[in-house]
């Protein structure tokens, strides 16, 4: 059956639209130069992203809801204009407590496009195309994923680290001013069941998951945990609170019985592990390329990019190995193979070759567009369509909290295995200092050559934890009957649409 022409161009709207999350990949290409400009250290540059992923991370779903209700048009449209306001008040920062202040506008800004973008994509098409609707809408997100790192070490070489946020503006507007293009081909928005919009069960899950996410972000080596913990515990009472009212309600952001479907519950806190591991690609990588094998932010865009291109290609791949294999079976391949992706860069040499780089990188982003399009089309296959915002939102959802965790655990990981090999390579380098006859030039490269060990130690703790941690959450839930095997989940299901 042929696509209608005005269903597509919609399609590539809201990509474009939404491509604006995937783009800030080139924000992870400033973080050293952000980190020079501000004066930070390692483990503070977390925050740039932390602060950013906390804020849409707390609002998306319940942004979804709303435009349910509302109308995902709007929500999607005040989303790109308030995106273009905080890329300029980032790029005008003059110090870092301001940048993190704009970065959380266009958090809010993000979490108002992401939540309801899914849903825009799927409503252009009939339901029979609905994989090809989200695999397409997740390809160009993808592509957008490729596009960032070499845009960004371009913007970052013409205009500093501001570039990296200059270069969204136009998207972001060109987008919204192209969003007539969307309205002409929307079908009428399903009515929702009939009951007011809970807000106050809005605003409990928008706060317990912003303490629930802040609270790891809080931990730092040599410090008290209390403040972690007291966060976490109140987050965890608000959740608990929502759940609760959740419970009562006629009109649940998620059905009740879904939530009590392990085939349903297991594939989405998957998702988190997978978001969470997988993202120590691009926060470690820069730091790896410019200071052990001192790449400029050309190079280290260009390598990324092929990160990326991986992850473009296992969206385009997914639909075909969905249909011939089923939804759970293609999630599962494409998460094993994000994990294996994880082992062989954890076992990368201090100077690997660039074949060896890019081949490891394709394999572990091929692996991660495969699980994220079969993983989002089961669970918008489980939600009635009048939850279609609510569906997108969840994938969105899972994808940010994997992230923030992430951001934590992969600073704090990496923090941890630098600072065990740190103090042994430096006594190793001073003992050598001692006995040698040029001393300067001796003092240099010891302290070059501690430094390097060290962070070769963090960096391969980082990507060996992460592959483990990964494989074992597959080893686990492989083991309940109807997550991945056995179990015609998307036949179920889709009588709800």
């Amino acid at each position: 059956m042929a696509l209608p022409r005005s269903g597509v161009a919609g399609l590539a709207v809201v990509g474009l639209g939404a491509s604006i999350a995937p783009l800030d990949f080139a924000v992870n290409i400033a973080f050293p130069a952000m980190t020079a400009a501000f004066e930070l250290d390692t483990r503070a540059i977390r925050w740039v992203a932390v602060c950013y992923v906390l804020v849409y991370g707390s609002l998306m779903l319940a942004f979804g809801a709303l435009g349910d209700r509302i109308g995902h048009l709007r929500v999607f449209r005040a989303g790109l204009l308030l995106a273009s306001i905080s890329f300029i008040a980032c790029a005008l920062a003059p110090d870092y407590g301001w940048l993190l202040a704009a970065r959380a506008v266009q958090g809010v800004a993000v979490a108002l496009t992401l939540s309801c973008a899914p849903a825009l994509a799927t409503r252009l098409f009939a339901e029979d195309k609905r994989t090809w609707a989200l695999s397409v809408f997740a390809a160009i997100g993808a592509l957008a994923g490729v596009i960032a790192p070499l845009a960004g070490g371009a913007a970052i070489a013409v205009l500093g680290w501001p570039g990296v946020y200059w270069m969204r503006v136009p998207i972001a507007l060109g987008a919204w001013l192209m969003l007539p293009v969307v309205a002409r081909r929307l079908p009428k928005l399903i009515a929702a069941p009939s009951g007011a919009f809970d807000a106050t069960a809005m605003v409990l899950l928008a706060a317990s998951m912003a303490m629930l996410l802040l609270a790891p972000a809080l931990l730092e080596a040599g410090t008290s945990s209390s403040p972690s913990v007291l966060l976490a515990l109140a987050g965890g009472g608000l959740m608990l609170g929502f759940v609760l009212r959740q419970r009562r309600s006629a009109v649940p952001f998620l059905p009740h019985a879904l939530l009590r479907d392990a085939g349903f519950v297991w594939p989405n806190l998957v998702a988190v592990m997978v978001q969470l591991t997988s993202f120590s690609v691009p926060l470690m990588l820069p730091y790896f390329y410019t200071r052990v094998l001192g790449w400029n932010t050309l190079a280290t865009g260009a390598l990324l990019a092929c990160w990326g291109a991986g992850t473009l290609a296992g969206s385009a791949w997914a639909p075909r190995l969905a249909s011939a294999v089923g939804v759970r079976l293609a999630a599962l391949c494409g998460g094993l193979l994000a994990a294996f992706g994880l082992v062989t860069i954890a076992l990368w040499p201090q100077a690997p070759s660039v074949f060896l780089m890019v081949t490891c990188l394709l394999v572990q982003g091929v692996g991660l567009g495969l699980y994220q399009v079969a993983y989002t089309d089961l669970v918008v296959a489980a939600l009635p369509l009048h939850q279609r915002g609510v569906a997108g939102s969840l994938t969105m959802v899972t994808r940010t909290v994997g992230i923030v965790l992430g951001a934590s655990l992969v600073t704090w990981a990496f923090a941890r295995g630098e600072s065990a090999a740190h103090a042994s390579a430096q006594a190793i380098a001073a003992t050598a200092t001692q006995s040698a006859t040029t001393a300067t030039i001796t003092v240099a490269s010891g302290a070059e050559a501690a430094a390097a060990t060290a962070f070769m130690t963090g960096f391969h703790t980082v990507f060996a934890g992460a592959a483990a941690a990964l494989l074992l959450c597959f080893a686990l839930t492989a083991l309940r009957r109807g997550v991945w095997f056995n179990g015609n989940w998307r036949a179920r299901h889709d009588s709800n649409v």
